[in-house]
Parts: C-alpha cells; sequence; structure tokens
C-alpha cells in the first residue's frame, strides 16, 4: 500500500451546530441584560408632575427657593420589610430651576455644580429606620460632584387607598427634608466657600406622590 493510501482519522469537520449555539448564547446574554433592570424595580412610581424635589438657600442674606425638574426615582418600600426597601434617585442638577436665570448659569459653573462634567448627582440608600407612625428615617449616601457623604433624611410614608384619579392604584404621599453644608460636597467653591454671598446651608425639601406598581 502506497504512502498515500494510508488511512488517517479524518479531523471532525465544524460542527454545524456551532452557529446555534453562538446564537442561542447571545440570545441569553439578550434576555438578561433586559431582564436586569426589571429585577430591581422599585414598587412605586413618581408621579412627577405632582411630586417636587426642591431646596431652599439664602442670597445676601435673602432666602430663596429652587428646585430640580428632572429626576429618576427607583423607589422600594415595604413598611414591614424595611430590610427590602430602598430608594435610589439620581438627579439632573442641569434642571436646577431658582426663578433666576443669572443664578442658575451661575450654578452650571466649575465653583458650584459644573454641569459639564457632573451632570447627575446620586441619593443612594443604606438603611431606612421606622421612627413610629408615619415617620421614617432614609439613612443614604448622597454624592454630588464625586463627592460622597453619608446623610440622614427623615420623612413620612402616608400611604392612601385606591384612587380613581390615580386610576385605580394605591398611591403614597412621601415628604421629608434634609439641612447640609453644601461646601461638603464642594458646591460653592473658591471665593464662594465662605457663606458671606450665599449661605452654606442648604435645606432639601422632598415631596412625592407615588403609584403602587408592584407587589407589597
Amino acid at each position: 500500500m502506497r504512502a498515500d493510501q494510508v488511512a488517517c482519522p479524518s479531523n471532525p469537520e465544524p460542527t454545524a451546530h456551532l452557529p446555534q449555539r453562538h446564537l442561542f448564547l447571545t440570545a441569553v446574554l439578550l434576555l438578561l441584560l433586559v431582564a436586569s433592570p426589571l429585577a430591581h424595580a422599585g414598587n412605586w412610581s413618581v408621579i412627577h408632575e405632582e411630586s417636587r424635589l426642591g431646596f431652599t438657600a439664602t442670597q445676601t442674606g435673602s432666602e430663596f427657593s429652587g428646585r430640580f425638574r428632572d429626576f429618576d426615582a427607583d423607589m422600594t418600600f415595604h413598611a414591614d420589610d424595611l430590610a427590602a426597601s430602598a430608594f435610589d434617585v439620581k438627579v439632573d442638577v442641569t434642571s436646577v430651576d431658582t426663578g433666576s436665570n443669572d443664578r442658575d448659569s451661575t450654578l452650571a459653573d466649575k465653583p458650584w455644580f459644573w454641569f459639564e462634567k457632573f451632570p447627575r448627582a446620586r441619593f443612594q440608600t443604606k438603611r431606612i429606620v421606622h421612627k413610629g407612625g408615619d415617620e421614617y428615617e432614609a439613612v443614604a449616601d448622597l454624592t454630588i460632584k464625586s463627592n460622597t457623604h453619608e446623610v440622614t433624611l427623615p420623612f413620612t410614608w402616608t400611604r392612601r387607598g385606591d384612587s380613581a384619579r390615580i386610576e385605580g392604584k394605591a398611591t403614597a404621599i412621601m415628604q421629608g427634608g434634609l439641612s447640609m453644608d453644601r461646601t461638603r460636597w464642594e458646591v460653592g467653591t473658591g471665593e464662594w466657600s465662605s457663606g458671606d454671598t450665599v449661605g452654606r446651608q442648604v435645606d432639601v425639601e422632598v415631596d412625592l406622590l407615588l403609584k403602587h406598581v408592584g407587589e407589597g
């Protein structure tokens, strides 16, 4: 038998199932990516047109108020299971509105919020504590301009029954507030840090109307 006639094990051809397997794995990954946000979605949804995320501060001794018009809130709250409750609020600081175009444009600059580099702030709870009745405290990390500090937000949570105005869904009202020194988050640096022109204390006000969208 000639050498060219010696039978050699043939190399297995690439399996015809490989492309199908690849497609299957891709489909699974896509499903996981799509499903992930849903898995973490809260059971309460903010009704933005009836809610307010605002603040009060002082300028040259006179008080002024402002608000952030755009924010996303992932709200999970179970009065009987606070360990499974959490708030994750992302605020678009570029949506700030103080009723003064000059003041709002100044807040966009580097010494203040620095919109170009830090367009978002974040409030993320670490734990929620029941203080009695409808009163609670949310202990959270507040991040502004990459500076993160722990804050405590006292708030009330009042759940209402079904309402035809809210499409028959149960609703809740969350109200609370906290005082903070803006300079801890480098808001108002340099010549603005002394508090002589713009006060260092800022009172944050939370007034949210929420619609029940999940179980519990």
